[in-house]
């Protein structure tokens, strides 16, 4: 990024080396200088930091995808097994059902009317 003073910055540079213009251009340039290194270096830095902080967010969201997969396959294993639960919880409601029915006295007398 190019970076150049201002010119009432350059005007007291100026009046500072008691109007010498050529002493006042060398120490701009030199100011100047200076701020683009700290710049490139701000850059680099921030580049350093942005590859740093994106590698530590990809395993972060990558162990937590991980994660949400792991409840995935426990959420499908859970329902799999509430599936055979109400299966057989169904027979087992069936198997007493039918007997309650066989072994109550008024069906057994009703079952003996209609085989008479």
């Amino acid at each position: 990024m190019a970076y150049s003073l201002p010119r009432d910055v350059f005007l007291l540079l100026e009046s500072a080396f008691n109007q010498d213009r050529d002493k006042a251009e060398i120490f701009a340039k030199a100011i100047e200088g200076s701020i683009r290194a700290i710049d490139e270096k701000a850059d680099e830095k921030t580049a350093e930091n942005k590859q740093f902080i994106k590698a530590e967010l990809y395993n972060e969201l990558r162990n937590e995808l991980a994660n949400k997969e792991f409840v995935r396959a426990e959420n499908n294993e859970l329902r799999t097994e509430i599936k055979q639960n109400a299966l057989l919880l169904k027979v087992l409601i069936g198997i007493a059902i039918f007997g309650l029915t066989l072994f109550n006295p008024a069906f057994v007398r009703l079952v003996e009317l209609i085989m008479k």
